[in-house]
């Protein structure tokens, strides 16, 4: 049986960033520019990616004007995920470029190790999941803010998927949550969402985490541990839980929202240095997101042929889904195209991990909630529609 170890503690690189006294005290956003209409123009090949293909037609959003600084450039953590396209969208459509943004995109294995990196400054940027390692880096006095929803559980829409071995759900042997009890099911990282979602499913049948062996496996690999049966249950995001169907034969068995409704499973979250140091920059960047973020609510949500098309292209040419035939069928996440989250779900699950995920540490959710880049970012592009 192939194994797989457990992924290492943050704490080390914690302990190093909080004895370095590297924290800083974020600052105020500089006030928002006047918006103005300017075209979308189409990035040219970089070395983060692939040439894009060629703009579709559409209406031309109303940009800020451009700044009049030097290009910066910004380090952003991704996952490879279908949700990473909105920062592609970004780059290809030329948002970044107009607002003078370099991204450089830094790849991870799962939200959870972004943690590491934002503590240290390596990144600026993460789109990861608000977990037990976050809370207690913020808690000992790392600087790092939730600034913007990053994918959330809304009717229709499951971030999260509990898939099974093909021959437990053929036999009947999970049928329902007390069927959970024994079963060895792989997270990408413990302490993140997906604890959560794992532990409402066992709540329902009177189970604990006890009950059950968690793994951790990077979501690539979770395909390889289902059809070799190292594992009987996998939790993971698209496009990795249609990858388990695609190529182990798994089943998906229970998503997010029917567990935790609306619930946060993963924020943009910036470093309290980039704050500091760099607010227009992350101001701006704000505005980049927002519009990566909402021609994929044209694509996915409203269905608009063009817009549909372009992403589908990009999702291919640049995430781990690469089978235009696995896209069709894929359950893609939602993403707020205004930005906000919701704070009652993320503070449902914050308590959750204080009585049964190992939070040692308390933290006021109000203090690392920053929406002042949002509401600007909605101020210059108007509330989407």
């Amino acid at each position: 049986m192939r194994r797989y170890p457990l992924a290492s503690s943050l704490g080390v690189l914690l302990l190093l960033v909080l004895s370095a006294g590297s924290a800083c005290t974020p600052a105020a956003p500089a006030g928002p520019a006047p918006a103005s209409p300017a075209p979308a123009r189409a990035a040219a090949p970089t070395a983060t990616g692939p040439a894009p293909s060629p703009a579709a037609p559409a209406s031309a959003p109303a940009l800020p004007p451009r700044p009049d600084r030097p290009v910066a450039k910004v380090t952003i953590g991704i996952l490879g995920t279908t949700s990473d396209v909105v920062f592609y969208l970004a780059e290809e459509k030329g948002y970044f470029e107009h607002l003078r943004i370099e991204p450089t995109f830094e790849r991870f294995d799962s939200g959870g190790r972004m943690v590491a990196s934002l503590a240290t400054n390596q990144i600026e940027v993460g789109g990861g999941s608000p977990s037990v390692g976050l809370y207690n880096a913020i808690a000992r006095g790392v600087q790092v803010k939730m600034v913007a929803d990053r994918a959330s559980s809304a009717p229709g829409h499951d971030t999260w998927h509990m898939f099974l071995r093909k021959d437990l759900a053929e036999s009947g042997a999970v049928r329902d949550y007390a069927d959970l009890r024994g079963r060895r099911i792989a997270v990408a990282a413990k302490g993140t969402t997906a604890d959560v979602l794992i532990g409402r499913a066992l709540e329902r049948a009177g189970l604990t985490l006890a009950d059950v062996e968690i793994t951790e496996i990077p979501y690539p690999d979770m395909s390889i541990a289902m059809a070799t049966g190292a594992i009987d249950i996998g939790v993971a995001p698209e496009p990795y839980a249609s990858l388990a169907v695609q190529r182990a034969g798994a089943v998906k068995w229970r998503g997010s929202q029917e567990l935790v409704p609306n619930q946060v499973a993963a924020v943009l979250m910036y470093t309290g240095q980039f704050i500091e140091q760099r607010p227009d920059i992350a101001r701006d960047l704000m505005v980049a997101y927002l519009l990566g973020v909402r021609d994929y609510n044209d694509a996915f949500m409203k269905k608009q042929p063009e817009a549909l098309a372009r992403v589908r292209d990009t999702i291919l040419r640049r995430t781990d889904l690469r089978d235009p035939e696995l896209l069709e069928r894929i359950e893609v996440g939602y993403i707020n195209p205004n930005g906000l989250f919701d704070r009652a779900a993320l503070a449902a699950d914050y308590q959750w991990f204080r009585q049964y995920g190992g939070l040692t540490e308390s933290v006021d959710l109000d203090q690392i909630v920053d929406d002042r880049f949002v509401q600007y970012a909605v101020s210059v592009l108007g509330p989407y529609r």
